[in-house]
């Protein structure tokens, strides 16, 4: 059987593309991904994870109830960021204590960011919950990307410079809330 030289050397360019597709080039520390399901990966190794201290990447997301809200709209203000998800049970149990810091601090701004849902789902989960706080949609999990969220419940608690202050990965308890929301300011 006679084989078509043109199909291997068309089989050898399929090959390297996909090789390249799944490759990410570091140009100037910026990683450029091939591929979109990659993304999550890359954000783990390619980036410097965010800590205490760190300033707070600036977004911008679509909120539950229609328009566009940035991070950079709230500085002067201390604010508690959230990421999480309706089918996360740790972030079911929290809920209601970071609802009770928001009503008894007016100045606290809390935003909770919805990990990969619709927001259809996400609605149902805010009012099953009595949430009264922005709720913001990370359709696409960039967001979280960038805050190199790998586990939810995330916490990060930004002070009116913009600055992570404090960050919790997990379940927030009363007592850890309280510590956390003292670093921005925030005193019970």
């Amino acid at each position: 059987m006679k084989t078509n030289p043109n199909k291997q050397v068309f089989i050898g360019v399929a090959v390297i593309l996909g090789i390249c597709l799944v490759c990410c080039v570091v140009v100037g520390g910026v990683a450029t991904v091939a591929a979109p399901y990659l993304a999550d990966a890359v954000a783990l190794v390619a980036g410097i994870p965010l800590e205490v201290g760190s300033d707070a990447p600036d977004f911008e997301l679509e909120s539950l109830e229609g328009g566009e809200v940035r991070l950079s709209q709230f500085r002067g203000q201390p604010v508690l960021l959230v990421f999480g998800a309706t089918w996360c049970p740790p972030c079911r149990a929290e809920a209601p204590l970071i609802q009770d810091a928001r009503e008894d601090n007016p100045r606290l701004i809390v935003l909770l960011v919805d990990v990969k849902e619709e927001a259809g789902l996400v609605q149902s989960y805010v009012d099953e919950m009595n949430l009264t706080h922005l709720v913001l949609l990370d359709l696409n999990g960039l967001t979280s990307q960038k805050y190199h969220v790998n586990a939810i419940p995330a916490s990060f608690f930004i002070d009116e410079a913009g600055v992570i202050r404090a960050l919790e990965v997990g379940q927030l308890t009363r007592a850890a809330l309280a510590e956390k929301l003292a670093a921005i300011g925030i005193e019970p």
